[in-house]
């Protein structure tokens, strides 16, 4: 049974994201990168072995004009019944290797995760599923944080392409679609966020009955400065008594 005993490596993650720091910053419609094999086929397989099904888990489900048979929102619960290696993945991908990863890769500092992931955590759609063009929501108004990234990795082994749930990136003017992902296995997705930058799988998913596109989102956040903030200082000693 595959366990919770995987983590993430600064030294072997520094070197990826070096690697693709020039494609994330000129990517065209805006900035993002895809990254295959990004945590090994093993390993991935066996996160997809124990992903939830449709009803392997207390998902809610929206069927709304903008997005149809999505499952989601596990956070609610706090991800109760999920298993411990995908908590454990979500844990990783909130700490201090991943982060540093991603400011490595986008040029971004002081990047924050977000432990609740609010909108973000589990996501399967099904059969017939579909997810609207649309621009994120842009705060996290709880901790007044301005949101700078978005990462998807996906968990579908043997996706077959003519099932569709291509992630489409289109212009900023929604005039054409720029790129296509397929949601296949171990593939990671950094973007960038914008209020411009408009992303989705309109089309319905088109996989048989039993499968769905199962993915793993997280979202993160940068502070921003106050002129209120008291000027920063290190640890302020009490004076020793004689």
């Amino acid at each position: 049974m595959l366990g919770p005993s995987f983590f993430l490596s600064r030294t072997a993650l520094r070197p990826l994201a070096l690697a693709h720091r020039d494609t994330y910053g000129t990517a065209r419609p805006h900035p993002h990168v895809v990254i295959d094999g990004f945590l090994g086929e093993r390993l991935a397989t066996g996160l997809a072995g124990v992903f939830p099904g449709a009803t392997g888990a207390s998902w809610l489900r929206r069927d709304h004009p903008e997005q149809a048979a999505r499952l989601g929102q596990l956070q609610r619960k706090a991800f109760e019944g999920v298993h411990g290696a995908l908590r454990h993945l979500l844990s990783e991908f909130s700490g201090m290797s991943f982060l540093d990863f991603l400011e490595t890769l986008t040029g971004i500092k002081g990047l924050i995760a977000d432990p609740h992931f609010r909108g973000a955590g589990l996501h399967l759609t099904l059969r017939g599923g579909h997810l609207a063009l649309h621009a994120d929501f842009n705060r996290d108004r709880t901790r007044a944080l301005t949101r700078r990234l978005t990462v998807l990795y996906y968990l579908n082994p043997g996706w077959d392409p003519a099932w569709g749930g291509d992630l489409e990136l289109w212009s900023a003017d929604l005039t054409r679609c720029e790129a296509r992902i397929a949601p296949v296995l171990d593939r990671l997705v950094v973007m960038a966020h914008g209020d411009t930058h408009w992303h989705g799988h309109p089309a319905a998913l088109a996989c048989p009955e039993g499968r769905g596109r199962a993915t793993v989102a997280a979202y993160f956040y940068t502070a921003e400065a106050s002129p209120d903030a008291p000027e920063a200082h290190s640890a302020l000693w009490a004076p020793v008594r004689p």
